[in-house]
């Protein structure tokens, strides 16, 4: 037990450090790289362009950018933890509540791809590594491998010129062309909710069908190279059935891998799909993330980087913990 606990303690500290770099780079990249470096001047966006120069002034104190950079760098990590994340240069409002109100869309989209993304991916993974060298193995990995390697961006246009354009022209069932809702919205709460889920179809089919392939090799390649080790072939000659060397030993084997891919998946549901969100015009993370970054309206940039490190770093910690209890040779490491 001691050393469970002393794995956890160092698994802390390096989750730590790392977030202490990525608040430095953050920091460096995003408030002092605009405004020390490419001249981006907070004053000319915040408020109103034709500014007095006196009124300028009091912006940039406001902002602290007259003090020097260790106690900016200071003010800027308390106000990051604080939930302080500024006011977007574009709208003049808080990026936090922004935020809350992308937030529900994204994680409705993303959450319900990445799902969906690995229960398919397992299913087919494990059926391709079970039938390895046959015709559906062949299958599914020339799929997967056409899939995985198929933009984005195009599959959606795709859908939308078919399921959006098309059969609306000759007057059959369509989909919605962008948005998440209709304007003006339903008022019946159920009409609401599938007005949403229609919205939700074409975006949620182009993140599923793109991402759930790579997956599906990733899982197959892990059990293949497990299938020829020792303990398998032990196993079957002791007359361990097919389906129970795969499920009682190989899967059981390839988890920390999968758990590992899998935290570094989920945070990724918070910052949004930039290119799915877009082409969809979804009102989501991504989205938003995309016109701040065009527009060099680094508060809203900022804040979301933020939130998607400590995320990540929650989520990998959490994994050392699971990993820990399932697998106790990871804390010899």
């Amino acid at each position: 037990m001691a050393s469970f606990w002393t794995y956890l303690g160092k698994r802390a500290i390096d989750r730590l450090l790392v977030l202490f770099t990525a608040l430095i780079l953050q920091f460096v990249l995003l408030r002092v790289f605009p405004y020390y470096i490419m001249g981006v001047d907070p004053a000319m966006y915040f408020l109103n362009p034709n500014l007095t120069p006196t009124q300028q002034e009091l912006i940039r104190q406001q902002f602290g950018l007259y003090d020097p950079l260790p106690l900016q760098f200071q003010k800027y990590v308390l106000s990051l933890f604080s939930g302080n994340f500024g006011f977007s240069f574009l709208s003049r409002r808080p990026v936090f509540d922004q935020l809350m109100e992308r937030l529900p869309n994204t994680i409705l989209l993303l959450g319900s791809a990445t799902v969906l993304q690995v229960i398919i991916g397992l299913v087919f993974g494990i059926v391709a590594a079970m039938k390895r060298g046959t015709k559906n193995d062949a299958t599914i990995v020339g799929t997967s491998l056409f899939l995985s390697s198929f933009p984005v961006f195009y599959l959606g246009l795709i859908l939308l010129l078919i399921f959006g354009f098309y059969l609306q022209q000759i007057g059959l069932f369509y989909f919605p062309l962008a948005g998440t809702m209709s304007r003006p919205p339903p008022t019946d709460p159920l009409q609401a909710v599938l007005d949403v889920l229609w919205h939700l179809c074409l975006p949620l089919i182009t993140l599923v069908v793109t991402g759930f392939a790579g997956f599906a090799l990733f899982i197959r390649g892990l059990l293949i190279t497990q299938l020829g080790e020792d303990y398998i072939i032990t196993a079957r000659a002791k007359g361990v059935s097919e389906k129970d060397v795969m499920f009682k030993h190989a899967l059981r084997n390839v988890l920390p891998p999968v758990l590992t891919t899998l935290s570094l998946t989920f945070p990724g549901i918070v910052s949004g799909a930039v290119i799915t969100e877009t082409v969809f015009s979804w009102y989501g993370v991504g989205r938003w993330m995309y016109d701040a970054s065009m527009q060099f309206d680094y508060p809203v940039i900022q804040g979301v980087l933020f939130i998607s490190i400590v995320l990540t770093l929650l989520s990998l910690y959490i994994c050392d913990v699971i990993l820990g209890f399932v697998d106790p040779r990871v804390r010899l490491r």
